[in-house]
């Protein structure tokens, strides 16, 4: 989608409707593509789930958290500057440190 400079993909589960969104922006600019989307389908930051990898968790393990600082993940950061708010909830995924 050009508007939200991000690739878009329209599912359902469960009788949910999802959109799925991966920016195409660089991660420091990428809230931009996620705001551009809550606007334009009318989301606000509590129907947003973020999923980014996480340094500090081992590779492979995940954890989901609401809300609460973006512990230094530019990413993240971009999301809740963008969107002005904390309120989405985070799938983390573990990488690992090198």
């Amino acid at each position: 989608d050009r508007r939200c400079c991000a690739d878009m993909a329209l599912a359902a589960a469960r009788g949910l409707e999802l959109l799925l969104l991966k920016p195409r922006r660089l991660m420091n600019l990428n809230g931009l593509s996620v705001a551009s989307a809550a606007e334009i389908y009318n989301l606000r930051p509590e129907d947003i789930y973020l999923v980014h990898d996480d340094l500090d968790k081992a590779l492979g393990k995940v954890a989901i958290k609401l809300g609460g600082s973006a512990r230094g993940h530019n990413g993240v950061r971009s999301c809740i500057s963008a969107l002005h708010s904390n309120e989405m909830t985070r799938l983390r995924v573990g990488i690992g440190r090198p």
